[in-house]
């Protein structure tokens, strides 16, 4: 009989002789082994899809198969072993591991042999309380002994289940001519996600940045998946009463294939990793996806003192056009801005997260709040012209403590029915309730801007 060691249940050793479920079945077993390395696709919310090719040797007729080792949070519900030689009947999906304590609950009321003080009896299993069991003994049958788990030495159960050290799918599958068949074996599991992280490196004029992009993947989804084939989802897919565990932080490793121009995929994009990855468990590996790419880019400065009261946001904008160096579909993602300093070593001047960015649309990267700028915003007046119609008028000042010239973008949000009567200054309107207006403040001075709003209810 195998024997199990203290160590793993708590006791010096336990002993087990154990069949598959169902024991009694006619059905004779066989076997699957690996065709080739896993595909698989990641998904941005803690999904990925995994294909794994399998040869099957089956005897004819019906046939059982058991695969150990499978994703702890494998959904079961997703779980597709498909080929044209074979039919498959059942699949079951065993989760529930053993341990100690799992092990005597399954068997109270059985029969058991068992060594104490170097002694061997035979009983009934007749309780559990902690440490505590109480057993019928066979020469006793009148008498309920209490024994301590810690100075039982071996136990013997009954050979009436399987009790799986790992997380394992088992088929019942039927076929006509036996032998050798291909198969692929498909399933959806959680616990692997990826995010994108980007590197926005900036010339020391401000004109270019260098952008770089990677995949971060990370795998505590219980299992290893050894030379992958690796496909990204960028995109939100909708899943029906899903929820997003992002799991713990873990240390990066980057690896650096060469780059696949993504593919769209029904409406999202799809990006191959060239190469073959080794997802390990609890593991995390980089690949680039992204450049690096040489845009054209500036910086700004936007100020929106209703929400920010008087703080300035530096932003650095690009493109993402393929005639400034670019022009891909950018997943989301976080972006960290690096600028050189005086000594010509890069400096982390800004962070800040984007979101999917299509081709031909505008990246703005917040940076930061400026440090020589300060804003002020007033309403000045508030007048109510008639039943359904009032005016207010503002006032927005800018001062420039810095030594250089700069233009600061001026963000006002109205609302309603409304139309700008007076103004200081041109502005441009985004959308139904968002205008701008472009100050120029020359250095160690301030400008003002002033408007008049009228509203009608």
């Amino acid at each position: 009989m195998p024997r199990v060691p203290l160590a793993r249940l708590g006791l010096s050793a336990l002993v087990f002789s154990i069949g598959l479920a169902g024991g009694t079945s006619a059905a004779a077993d066989g076997s699957m082994r690996s065709a080739g390395p896993p595909e698989i696709v990641i998904y941005n919310d803690d999904m990925a899809l995994v294909r794994e090719p399998k040869t099957l040797s089956l005897p004819r007729g019906v046939s059982r198969l058991t695969l150990e080792g499978v994703p702890q949070r494998l959904d079961s519900t997703s779980v597709r072993l498909e080929g044209a030689g074979f039919r498959v009947l059942r699949q079951t999906f065993r989760y529930d591991l053993w341990n100690s304590d799992k092990v005597f609950r399954r068997f109270l009321g059985d029969s058991i042999v068992y060594r104490y003080l170097g002694k061997s009896y035979r009983g009934v299993l007749a309780g559990i309380d902690g440490d505590d069991l109480f057993v019928q003994r066979r020469d006793s049958t009148e008498v309920l002994t209490m024994l301590k788990r810690s100075q039982v030495s071996e136990i013997e159960f009954p050979s009436r289940m399987r009790l799986s050290t790992r997380p394992s799918l088992a088929w019942e599958i039927e076929t006509e001519k036996g032998g050798q068949q291909a198969a692929l074996l498909s399933y959806l599991t959680a616990g692997i996600r990826w995010s994108a992280e980007y590197a926005a490196v900036l010339d020391a004029d401000e004109r270019n940045v260098e952008l770089s992009g990677w995949a971060t993947m990370v795998n505590r989804s219980g299992s290893s998946f050894p030379d992958a084939k690796v496909s990204l989802v960028a995109g939100e897919v909708h899943r029906a009463g899903a929820a997003t565990d992002r799991g713990p932080t873990a240390e990066a490793t980057p690896d650096a294939p060469s780059q696949k121009r993504p593919a769209e995929l029904f409406a999202y994009y799809l990006y191959p990793l060239s190469g073959p990855l080794n997802l390990d468990n609890l593991g995390t590996v980089q690949a680039s996806i992204v450049g690096p790419a040489r845009v054209a880019a500036k910086r700004t400065y936007r100020y929106d003192g209703a929400r920010d009261g008087s703080k300035v946001r530096v932003q650095v904008v690009f493109g993402n056009e393929k005639n400034a160096g670019l022009g891909i579909p950018l997943p989301a993602g976080r972006v960290r801005v690096y600028a050189p300093d005086n000594s010509g070593a890069l400096t982390l001047v800004g962070e800040d997260q984007i979101g999917h960015t299509p081709p031909g649309e505008r990246v703005k990267i917040l940076s930061g709040i400026a440090f020589d700028l300060v804003g002020d915003r007033t309403r000045v007046s508030h007048t109510r012209v008639s039943r359904n119609v009032s005016e207010d008028q503002l006032r927005i000042k800018i001062r420039n403590g810095g030594a250089d010239k700069v233009t600061v973008t001026v963000v006002e949000n109205l609302y309603g029915n409304w139309e700008i009567t007076t103004k200081s200054a041109e502005f441009a309107k985004r959308n139904a309730d968002e205008v701008e207006f472009d100050l120029v403040v020359p250095a160690g001075q301030e400008s003002i801007l002033t408007y008049t709003v009228r509203y009608t209810f």
